[in-house]
């Protein structure tokens, strides 16, 4: 009897230890848990601030070629001046304040031979970063020919868009 008096009390501290050990690890496993969903749901928000800033930045860009392609005056000056008159809304996963670099599209032109045109964009940083962006093209003459929105398309730069073909269309609209 003395030994089952000393297995039964034996038994009981196993499990209490046991018990306290499960409590331990519940504990820690819930704080990990807990750190992992806070991390993750910090990313997320992150990624759907960059999606948001691309879909109001780039419809801002659309309105553009929009407004460029209705315009009677296609000229490189009026696609700059235009262009630098806009903000975008969105500057790194915020509403912008307009005073922002960020806030303010950037432009290039090209005078050269082999490409006469003005690109318009918006960047996250630095004043010559574009992340999305369209390009006005002239002839050699500096007549406007077309607008190539195969950035804002999600095709590069190799890529056909047609928009050749697109420009006939709408030319005889």
């Amino acid at each position: 009897m003395n030994n089952q008096k000393k297995i039964l009390v034996a038994s009981i501290a196993v499990n209490v230890l046991l018990i306290a050990l499960i409590f331990m690890v519940k504990s820690n496993a819930q704080q990990q848990a807990q750190e992992f969903v806070k991390e993750t749901q910090e990313k997320t928000k992150y990624q759907i601030g960059q999606v948001n800033d691309n879909i109001q930045n780039n419809n801002l860009l659309w309105s553009i070629i929009d407004s460029t392609w209705k315009s009677k005056d296609k000229s490189k000056a009026f696609v700059k001046k235009f262009a630098d008159s806009q903000k975008v809304p969105r500057c790194n996963g915020k509403d912008c304040s307009g005073n922002e670099d960020e806030a303010r599209l950037r432009t290039s032109i090209s005078n050269n031979a082999a490409d006469r045109s003005i690109t318009v964009g918006w960047g996250s940083s630095g004043k010559t970063s574009i992340k999305y962006a369209f390009k006005v093209i002239y002839d050699d003459k500096d007549k406007f020919l077309t607008i190539d929105a195969n950035d804002l398309l999600g095709k590069t730069s190799g890529e056909s868009g047609g928009e050749a073909e697109e420009s006939e269309e709408e030319a005889t609209e």
